[in-house]
Formats: structure tokens, C-alpha cells, sequence
């Protein structure tokens, strides 16, 4: 059976478990707030999600596909410094390029690798529709004229220039419409009732409507019915186009989870008081094999994912440091990646 009749098969079950992770990833956001006294934003939101969710998910996916020998890993980094990109226009505009990045990678049993990619930008409102604000139209323009644009305020990248097309919008980018009433609301997305859902997709326009739920959507992106394929690093390397701006993503957060898990280091806060910064390069990772570790391995060599993801017999050896010639990035963009192998029978 094929990974996306295996997926098909079990379609219920999976979207069901991801919307449970969503809403438990949400619901932690609001305990760890009302534990400060402080009213969740849209960075405590994104951080649930890729702290408290994704051990969810990579659960669900591996009950799924263990059983089928497929095997199932997930890394998931929180940045709370995000980068900025400048538009090439006069006057030069500039805004984030985006809050989290969902990547999927599939290895098939023979093949090349097939990648699938969603970039979306967060915005915490209980209004349906989403107005876009007047001053983050430039935010607006990005996901959907796509100008090139250069990096600034984003580490290693700064300066370095893309040129996405087509100059039009498209599902790899969109934006995240999350439901920030609180859990004692009547009617709070967390409470599960019909025709609601803690966090919507939306494609970008003035106005946001949410065309499915956060659930759905990861499910149509492991199917490849939504987001953008990339190709891989060598090839995209060649270009300056989508493909390389979701590995310039990739990079800068797996060499922040590098540098977290390798060297032990806690997150520090940027400023006192600051919770969420605290989080900055909170790091979680499972793998159920070496062989769905390959987007990983690309980017920070084998030692370096054995570092990630922490498996305990082949760990490398302590003064690995010693061998990296690449800086912690500062900033980036909060990355999910999962990855999935079919040559778990070779392993």
C-alpha cells in the first residue's frame, strides 16, 4: 500500500488526532498565560503550536505508518525573532515573511524524494471575516504579488535576494487565522462546535476567510491537495525562486535546533518579562528511523541529525562543536518539519 492510500485509508482517524493536537497545543497557550497573568498574542499561539502539537501529530502519523514499515520523523523549532524581508519598490517596503513554516518530505521505496511545503502568516482574531489592518497591507502584498525581495534582519541571509513566480497568489503561502477567544467563551473554537474550529486557513485577500480548518489542511499537505512543492537543495540552490526561499527557512531552523540540542543551551530571554522570547529555539524532535531524516542530514550532515534527534547509540562524539563552521542563526521563521521513508524495510 502506497503512503497516500495508507494516509486515505485512515483519513478520519489522522484529521481528527491533528485537530485534538491543535486544540491541546491552543488550550496549553492559554494555561501557561493565565500561570503569568497575561493574555496570549499571536507569538504565544504560534509557540503552542510547535511546542505542544506536533508531538501530537508525529503520534498520529507514526500509529498510521509504523504498522505499513513507513517510517516517521518530526522537528519542530520556535523563533521568535523573525526575519524581515525588503520589497524592491519605491520607497523600499518591508515586513516578516511569515510565522511558521509546515515542510513534508516523502521517501519512496524508489524515487526520488517528493517535498510539500506551507508558509503562513499568523493573526489571533476571533472576527470572521479578517480584516487585514491598514498597516500590514505590505504583509498582504508579499503573499500576493510576491515583488523579489531581499533579506534583512535575518542572520546569514541578510542581503541575499528572491525572485518568487509566479507573481500571483498560492496555496505555500497563506495566512494562519487563529480563534483567540478563551476556553470559558461560549463560542470558542476550542469548544468544538459545528462550524467551528480553533485556527483557519485563509488564502491571502483583504479579507480572510478561513477555507478549512488547521486539521485539514495538514492532512491535504501530506497528500500534496494544498501547499506548494519545493525541490531539493542542490537544485534549488541553483535558483533564487519558492524552492529555495522554503530551504532558506529549513536551514536557518534546523541550524538553531543544532545548536540548542548540541550544546545544551537553555533559551534566554531577550528582555525581562518577555515569556514567549524565553522559548526562542525550544527545540522538539522525534524519529522513529535515521532513514526519514534526510532534509535534516542534507542541511547539518548525519552527525549532526543524530545531535537532533537525540537517538542514544549512535549519538556523536562530545567536541562535535568543534566541527561546525556555521553560526546559530538569530533570527527565522518557527519551522515544522516532517519527514516519512518507505525504505524502512532497508534499513
Amino acid at each position: 500500500m502506497s503512503i497516500t492510500a495508507a494516509l486515505w485509508h485512515d483519513r478520519e482517524e489522522l484529521v481528527q488526532s491533528f485537530h485534538i493536537a491543535t486544540i491541546y497545543g491552543i488550550l496549553d497557550t492559554w494555561r501557561r498565560c493565565r500561570r503569568l497573568n497575561t493574555t496570549p498574542q499571536e507569538p504565544d499561539f504560534v509557540a503552542g503550536l510547535v511546542t505542544e502539537s506536533t508531538p501530537l501529530i508525529h503520534s498520529a502519523l507514526n500509529s498510521v505508518l509504523s504498522p505499513r514499515r513507513i517510517s516517521v520523523s518530526v522537528l519542530a523549532v520556535f523563533c521568535h525573532q523573525k526575519p524581515e524581508v525588503t520589497f524592491n519598490s519605491r520607497p523600499p517596503r518591508s515586513c516578516e515573511l511569515g510565522d511558521i513554516l509546515f515542510a513534508y518530505v516523502h521517501t519512496p521505496r524508489t524515487g526520488a524524494p517528493r517535498r510539500n511545503a506551507l508558509l503562513f502568516q499568523a493573526k489571533a482574531s476571533a472576527q470572521q471575516p479578517y480584516r487585514i489592518p491598514t498597516g500590514e497591507t505590505d504583509q498582504l502584498r508579499l503573499y500576493r504579488d510576491w515583488p523579489d525581495f531581499e533579506y534583512k534582519r535575518s542572520s546569514f541571509l541578510n542581503g541575499q535576494k528572491r525572485a518568487v513566480t509566479p507573481k500571483t497568489p498560492h496555496p505555500g503561502a497563506q495566512y494562519l487565522l487563529i480563534d483567540d477567544r478563551p476556553p470559558s467563551e461560549p463560542m470558542s473554537g476550542l469548544l468544538g462546535l459545528p462550524g467551528t474550529y480553533p485556527v483557519g486557513c485563509c488564502m491571502p485577500d483583504e479579507s480572510l476567510r478561513d477555507h478549512s480548518h488547521l486539521a485539514a489542511e495538514l492532512f491535504n499537505l501530506f497528500i500534496f491537495r494544498t501547499g506548494r512543492p519545493f525541490e531539493g537543495k542542490s537544485s534549488s540552490a541553483k535558483k533564487q525562486d519558492w524552492s529555495q526561499v522554503v530551504w532558506d527557512l529549513l536551514e536557518t531552523g534546523v541550524k538553531k535546533s543544532f545548536r540548542r540540542k548540541n550544546s545544551g543551551r537553555p533559551p534566554h530571554p531577550r528582555s525581562v518579562g518577555d515569556t514567549v522570547a524565553m522559548l526562542d529555539g525550544t527545540v522538539v524532535a522525534h524519529a522513529t528511523s535515521r532513514l526519514s531524516c534526510s532534509t535534516v542530514s542534507d542541511i547539518v550532515g548525519p552527525d549532526g541529525a543524530r545531535a537532533i534527534y537525540g537517538r542514544n547509540n549512535d549519538a556523536p562524539p562530545e567536541d562535535r562543536d568543534r566541527n561546525c563552521d556555521f553560526q546559530e542563526p538569530e533570527s527565522g521563521v518557527s519551522v515544522v518539519l516532517i519527514e516519512t521513508s518507505e525504505r524502512e524495510s532497508e534499513g
